[in-house]
């Protein structure tokens, strides 16, 4: 045999750090916790998680992060036993947050014995001590989180599980998956998958654990008190639940609390948390069946606001799309706005742009030009894209469509937009002879409605006319008219001496104004 009580003892004691339940699986160590804050609130991190241990907790909280971050921790559990854990996390513009990190749980000094027995076995003939041994168990991971809306960040995590003891080696391949939902300002939860793959090599035939875990966290008075709440289920392992909280007395100064129970309280934690500018310095406490346990964070802060920055560059993104979409360039517009969407994804006013302009181009994909036409269309798509006016873009596009009868694409476009803003009476191609344009068509339903007694509809198809042609003597006469044989009289007058402002020389309406007066 090759191992003393002490191996026993250490054995045990990890068990217990990592909660007893899961103890005795491979990469236990890694359900123990990373970083003095979080560890100060009983590990309850997993949605609270908004700094670069998050690598550790959930990489989907690395969304959280603002500026790049390093952080060093390191845990002395009994005598010559340590835990470290070193993490970078670096915020991109457009590319979400990745991080690196290391978790380490060493313990040295192990004695090392060989026993000689007697061929019978009941009888121990020399015992011989061959020094001393160390026993390490190392995690190397590369993390990554990425908002997939305002509300929803995605996170995938790789690591690389290695453990030597003595002679023996082993490690294991894994990935684990989280994703958290920012519900409100006050209120987020985190779902996750621990080992949802994983590959094991070296003198083993152990396999990692498959983990399940949810987690809540609670903000409240503008994020000086925290409160987070954590449930893990490892398979063939007793349920794991932590809670803990955060208040930040002053803008520098925290205090923490938690508990770690599996499924009775296996950990009382409390911790202190100090900034200073770019500095912060986390103690954390644990006190357990074993005695205590101290852990040191130190955590430094780097570069600009990634959110500032990130901010700046899909407004600039967003100012390249407006030029190409305002000069009819359609199709650049839409490449523009979805490298803006891709960098920005939660942005809700970018993707209803997206969403209008591509449902536009898929009938006109650009209108580039200075003529009448072509002008008109960039005109009527630019009002439907921004959607504060769905009736001016009908107009406009009715216009452009008087000025080209012909064009298919065009009349698709404008009685989609019409289906949009309500409009109960779709254009149509001009039914009389060739030349008949949109308004030659309006005026003749116009008159053809006041033959048929529906003054109504009469006087809706001058507005229609009247909408792109104020000025349209014919529909101004046909309202009147309309005013007229309604018997409102006085309305039929308004618009007859608004003809005869436009045409004195309107020889009808100036009889037709005689008959009212």
């Amino acid at each position: 045999m090759r191992f003393s009580p002490a191996m026993g003892l250490f054995i045990a004691f990890s068990a217990s750090l990592a909660l007893a339940q899961s103890g005795g699986q491979p990469g236990a160590f890694m359900s123990y916790g990373a970083g003095a804050r979080g560890l100060g609130m009983g590990g309850a991190f997993f949605a609270v998680a908004d700094d670069a241990s998050a690598s550790y907790w959930n990489p989907a909280a690395l969304t959280l992060l603002e500026r790049k971050e390093f952080t060093a921790m390191q845990a002395t559990l009994f005598a010559q036993t340590t835990l470290n854990f070193f993490t970078y996390a670096h915020p991109t513009t457009t590319k979400g947050t990745w991080a690196v990190s290391m978790t380490q749980l060493q313990s040295t000094g192990f004695e090392k014995v060989s026993i000689t027995a007697n061929p019978a076995g009941d009888e121990i003939v020399d015992i011989k001590n061959l020094g001393t041994f160390n026993s390490s168990e190392r995690a190397l991971a590369f993390s990554w989180g990425r908002d997939v809306s305002d509300k929803l960040a995605f996170g995938v995590m790789i690591k690389n599980i290695s453990r030597v003891m003595d002679t023996s080696a082993d490690s294991f391949n894994s990935i684990d998956i989280a994703m958290l939902n920012k519900f409100s300002k006050t209120y987020r939860a985190a779902v996750g998958i621990q080992n949802v793959f994983s590959m094991a090599s070296g003198d083993t035939e152990d396999k990692l654990p498959l983990t399940l875990k949810f987690g809540q966290a609670l903000s409240l008075f503008k994020g000086s008190l925290v409160f987070g709440f954590d449930i893990a289920k490892p398979q063939s392992a007793a349920t794991q639940w932590r809670f803990g909280g955060e208040y930040w007395l002053m803008y520098w100064s925290a205090l923490r609390f938690g508990v770690m129970g599996a499924p009775g309280i296996q950990e009382a934690d409390f911790g202190l948390g100090i900034k200073y500018k770019d500095l912060g310095l986390d103690v954390a406490q644990g006190v357990h069946a074993l005695g205590t346990t101290t852990r040191v964070s130190l955590t430094l802060r780097m570069g600009q606001s990634n959110k500032s920055k990130h901010d700046r560059e899909v407004r600039d993104i967003i100012r390249q799309a407006l030029q190409y979409f305002k000069s009819g360039y359609f199709t650049r517009a839409m490449e523009k706005l979805r490298a803006a969407m891709d960098a920005d994804p939660g942005n809700a006013e970018i993707r209803r742009m997206v969403t209008r302009l591509q449902a536009a181009i898929d009938y006109v994909p650009d209108a580039t030009g200075g003529e009448e036409v072509p002008t008109l269309t960039r005109r009527g798509i630019i009002a439907y894209v921004d959607g504060k006016d769905l009736r001016s873009s009908v107009n406009i596009l009715r216009h452009a469509f008087n000025k080209d009868p012909k064009n298919d694409r065009l009349l698709s476009l404008l009685n989609m937009v019409e289906k949009e803003a309500g409009v109960s009476e779709l254009t149509r191609k001009p039914e009389g002879p060739e030349i008949f344009t949109y308004i030659d068509q309006r005026t003749y339903d116009a008159r053809q409605a006041i033959y048929d007694g529906k003054y109504d509809l009469a006087m809706k198809r001058a507005q229609d006319i009247l909408d792109l042609e104020p000025n349209n003597e014919t529909a101004l006469e046909i309202m009147g008219s309309s005013f007229y044989l309604m018997d409102q009289k006085e309305k039929a007058k308004v618009i007859w001496e608004k003809v005869l402002e436009i045409n004195p020389n309107n020889a009808m309406v100036k009889n037709f104004l005689r008959q009212v007066r």
